[in-house]
């Protein structure tokens, strides 16, 4: 994708006042600053910074310190006037930072950068999930639910790898996409790149790229009980005087996974009629304190994840909306022994073939425990713990050890 630094100020789609406002913010920050350092500091080119401090100058808001040195550049500085205008914009605005994009290149950013109609072929599923133990049954789900781009549920007991199958989605798509510093909705500038979900990746040409952007891997966004209503809203932090946007905000061109459904401290039925034309329309609809209302587009993989009985948490006009609901079940024999095989190579546990009949028929079957992954990863890493305590490290793992593990795990 083509983005190219704005040569002129009209390029940028930014207004006079907006930037005139960030610059005064910088120079508050710093004192005072030489033109390539607040350039950078814009990411905008000398040639549409510099016209901007001219204007500031004439208005007796900015000021020139000379440094004294023939060999440094020449500072910018504000004027007593100048910090007074600073002071007030920074109680209405707390942002410093790269000049925003206007939101209407940010919705055609991520309209470019949707999956859209891109196939998930089976050689890229498997490829994405190769460290899981998963059967073919449900590659052959997940790969047209994930083609599909509809919003699908996950559900099953706990423990059977809901979230960790989740964490693989953004995975499958792996091309980097560009985040945006922040945009301007008119003139409120509201953040918009979060490390937390946003992970940078390196790129050969990035000077000849417009730095207002940063190339990042697909994001995956993941919620689960905490998650209240207004964080899909805009929001307004009095403390740091700045806007934060929704969580789909974040996601959009990547994964938004709801984790935890029905454990939230409002109904799901509100979630969902929040979300009912988003998922239809694709586009979402959100409104600033004073009162502007915007629409941005919805373009991400929404899925939700629960352990309880779908139909005890949404009504049966929603669970119709959701394209695909996928149910993780226990596992065969077959499969649960490729997951006990690899945990014991992860723990560098010994142990014989009559010790995994041991813990299927003895301690499964007796417990009425069913046959999921969480059970030899974690009674394993127990029993690892136990042997590295008592010294045995390296030596076959018992039936008396592993049932020490299993009680010490599991509530009776």
């Amino acid at each position: 994708m083509l983005l190219p630094k704005p040569r002129t100020l009209a390029e940028t789609g930014l207004s006079r006042e907006l930037l005139f406002r960030l610059i005064l913010r910088h120079l508050q920050e710093e004192g005072s600053l030489s033109l390539p350092i607040l350039s950078e500091r814009l990411c905008l080119r000398g040639s549409i910074v510099e016209p901007l401090l001219q204007e500031l100058k004439t208005l007796q808001l900015v000021e020139v310190r000379a440094s004294g040195r023939m060999d440094e550049p020449i500072r910018y500085a504000l004027t007593n006037k100048g910090q007074y205008e600073a002071q007030e914009v920074s109680a209405r605005d707390g942002y410093i930072g790269p000049a925003p994009i206007p939101l209407a290149d940010y919705n055609k950013l991520v309209l470019a950068q949707s999956l859209g109609e891109r196939s998930i072929r089976r050689e890229r599923l498997l490829a994405a999930l190769d460290n899981m133990v998963i059967s073919q049954d449900l590659i052959n789900t997940l790969g047209p639910a994930l083609n599909s781009r509809r919003p699908l549920l996950i559900y099953g007991h706990a423990g059977t790898g809901k979230s960790f199958l989740c964490h693989r989605f953004n995975k499958i798509f792996d091309e980097h996409i560009y985040v945006p510093h922040a945009i301007a909705v008119q003139n409120t500038i509201i953040p918009v790149f979060d490390p937390l979900y946003h992970w940078r990746v390196d790129e050969h040409d990035e000077k000849d790229r417009d730095g207002r952007y940063i190339p990042c891997k697909r994001p995956l966004v993941m919620v689960g009980g905490e998650l209240k209503l207004d964080m899909l809203e805009v929001h307004f932090d009095r403390q740091s005087r700045q806007y934060s946007p929704p969580l789909q905000l974040k996601a959009n061109n990547g994964v938004f996974l709801i984790d935890d459904l029905g454990r939230q401290g409002f109904s799901a039925d509100e979630l969902f009629n929040r979300w009912i034309v988003p998922m239809e329309e694709r586009r979402d609809f959100l409104s600033l304190p004073n009162g502007l209302h915007f629409d941005i587009p919805f373009e991400q993989i929404l899925v939700f994840s629960t352990n309880l009985d779908p139909e005890t948490i949404a009504d049966e006009a929603f669970l119709r909306r959701l394209g695909y609901k996928i149910h993780l079940q226990a596992m065969p024999v077959e499969l649960y022994k490729q997951v006990w095989n690899m945990n014991l190579e992860k723990y560098q546990l010994v142990a014989t073939e009559p010790l995994f009949r041991f813990m299927v028929e003895e301690l499964h079957e007796n417990s009425a425990k069913p046959l999921i992954a969480c059970y030899p990863r974690d009674i394993l890493g127990i029993a690892r713990d136990i042997m590295h305590f008592n010294g045995q490290a390296g030596q076959p793992l018992s039936e008396e050890i592993l049932r020490k593990a299993w009680n010490m795990y599991c509530v009776h």
